[in-house]
């Protein structure tokens, strides 16, 4: 056994020492899907059933025999099917705190509405009109903050919410293992009158911010009285690191980073954009669960392969969105099937050689190339590509000595 495979092996022993003994395997792959509800389909059960985390997107009455009185049976009855075929699997509902769909025909949302209307709790702007940040969903924004008027129990938008949300998916569906936070965003997106003073506050302003932050954390601590043993995790487009949320959430989903014009590794860069995944993860309680969340083509393995090795860098969740189909599908890559077992090292704080990346596993390397050029490195002996269907040319099995990567493209080696 080389002297650089003994280090490793000691390393690992000392991670998984440190994890309480719990082998950390990875691959970690999450899947976000909240947009088709056919949960109920034998076929699609399946192909959740291979992740380890996923997100389910319910809504209030849903059932697929057409019956709303029987939603929450056929909700359970779903999840629970699901489980069967994995019972590792986290599952989690989505949730959202900050806005709700202005669709008088959405039955599913109905009582939103009506609480909203009845307690005077829409935000409005200086001239009194109802404002809107995702207008393709025909939302409309939520005064959410302490500034709004409380109703007759004492409650504000993120207590009753929370009851609300608790009511309709988590009491009687104890299957659920998280609650999905969906837009934990810092600033508000919108310029609205928060306050009441018929002027318009600059969301970006301290006293935005902080009842921003508060008001969210109280909402997460209302979710947490009522249902103690959920994973909340945060959709989040910062890094977590304020005061009111260091340390309060179980975990962040990231989505985007890669792969599309808004995407952070697009406009600010992969150095910036590993900086945010690693902030994520240090301002998340243990379980960490961090998704890593990419839009792609499933045909541009280059792309796939860049983002995967990336991700396999820390300790988070990947998660593949198809661009085509949304977040409808679990797209399947071959790089998945290899299991790579624990990681022999903490994540690395720099690049491994010539500006290329590496971390090593039980079972394998992942290397990343982010630079704009090709870049040669030498590799120990012992080390094989995957055997694969989809990149024959990448991932043919054979043994390698010496590896070119391209710019922008990562590799997962096989010991």
């Amino acid at each position: 056994m080389g002297i650089r495979r003994l280090k490793l092996l000691l390393a690992g022993a000392l991670l998984a020492a440190a994890a309480g003994g719990e082998a950390q395997d990875f691959p970690r792959l999450m899947g976000m899907n909240i947009g088709a509800k056919h949960y109920d389909d034998a076929r699609y059960q399946q192909e959740l059933a291979r992740l380890d985390v996923v997100i389910l997107g319910f809504t209030r009455g849903w059932n697929p025999t057409g019956h709303a009185a029987d939603s929450t049976a056929a909700m359970r009855k779903a999840v629970q099917a699901i489980k069967a075929r994995n019972p590792r699997l986290l599952i989690g509902q989505y949730t959202v705190l900050n806005e709700v769909p202005e669709r008088p025909g959405d039955a599913a949302t109905a009582d939103l509405r009506a609480k909203l209307d009845a307690s005077h709790w829409w935000l409005l702007d200086a001239a009194g009109r109802r404002t809107q940040w995702t207008a393709q969903y025909g939302n409309r924004e939520v005064n959410f903050t302490a500034w709004a008027k409380p109703d007759a129990q004492g409650r504000r938008w993120p207590q009753w919410l929370a009851e609300r949300d608790h009511a309709v998916f988590f009491r009687d569906i104890p299957e659920f293992d998280i609650v999905y936070l969906d837009n934990v965003m810092s600033p508000p997106r919108v310029a609205a009158d928060w306050d009441g003073d018929r002027a318009n506050d600059d969301p970006k302003s301290a006293k935005a911010l902080a009842a921003h932050h508060a008001s969210h954390r109280a909402h997460w601590q209302r979710l947490r009285a009522l249902h103690p043993k959920a994973l909340l995790v945060g959709n989040t487009d910062n890094d977590l690191g304020n005061a009111e949320w260091r340390d309060q959430l179980d975990g962040g989903f990231l989505e985007g980073l890669m792969g599309e014009h808004w995407s952070m590794e697009t406009w600010a860069g992969w150095d910036a954009m590993m900086q945010r995944y690693r902030a994520v993860l240090r301002h998340t309680r243990q379980p960490k669960i961090v998704g890593f969340n990419v839009h792609g083509i499933p045909a541009d393995l280059r792309f796939f392969r860049y983002a995967y090795a990336s991700c396999l860098l820390e300790d988070g969740y990947f998660s593949f969105t198809d661009k085509a189909r949304g977040h409808s599908s679990v797209p399947w890559f071959d790089e998945y099937e290899h299991r790579l077992g624990r990681a022999l090292a903490p994540p690395p704080a720099a690049a491994w050689r010539d500006g290329v990346w590496r971390r090593d596993f039980e079972h394998g390397v992942v290397l990343v190339n982010p630079a704009n050029t090709a870049k040669t490195v030498a590799l120990e002996p012992g080390l094989r590509r995957l055997a694969g269907r989809q990149a024959p040319a990448v991932n043919d099995g054979g043994a390698v000595s010496s590896l070119r990567l391209p710019a922008k493209d990562g590799v997962v080696l096989r010991k």
